[in-house]
């Protein structure tokens, strides 16, 4: 696999890291989803610079941290087909000094691609897919079905769309 991509990712992550240190910043931690969680967590390899990471409720003063991320989308979870807990799942991203990097298991970035289910999205879970829990990912797609605290019209898409890969991949 060309990790490029990667280290091009790990460089921004490094350069907001030193800067959090520089100037004393407090954040709590980042948790990567979509394409840029499958490049850092090394699941996969393509060509995506935006971090994708869960809105959890960021101060201002981590603002000043997300500004160095030239592209990036900070996902509610009010529109973002993730289960509960997704935090205990999340694999941390080791030698940084004051921020704290996760990466969403693959069976949580599979769930979270189940809201929209693009074709990027469904070429993505068809790689991901191969090395997953299938129980573990029957057991989140249930989680999700059950949030009150997601989107209606987003919760209909995944009900959909869960039932889709199911056919597919026999989950």
């Amino acid at each position: 696999m060309d990790l490029k991509n990667r280290e091009i990712l790990l460089e921004l992550l490094h350069d907001a890291d030193d800067f959090a240190t520089l100037k004393k910043i407090k954040c709590p931690p980042l948790y990567f989803l979509g394409g840029s969680g499958c490049i850092l967590g090394e699941y996969l390899d393509r060509a995506t610079f935006d971090l994708d990471f869960i809105d959890i409720n960021y101060s201002a003063s981590a603002g000043k941290v997300f500004r160095l991320f030239d592209r990036f989308d900070m996902l509610d979870l009010y529109v973002t087909t993730v289960a509960e807990n997704f935090q205990a799942r999340a694999h941390l991203l080791s030698g940084f000094n004051t921020l704290e990097f996760y990466v969403l298991s693959k069976e949580d970035i599979i769930v979270s691609k189940l809201g929209r289910y693009s074709e990027k999205d469904q070429e993505d879970i068809s790689t991901l897919i191969k090395e997953s829990n299938k129980n573990l990912l029957d057991q989140l797609i249930n989680n999700v079905k059950d949030r009150q605290d997601l989107s209606d019209r987003i919760k209909q898409e995944f009900i959909k769309n869960s039932q889709m890969l199911r056919d597919e991949y026999h989950v």
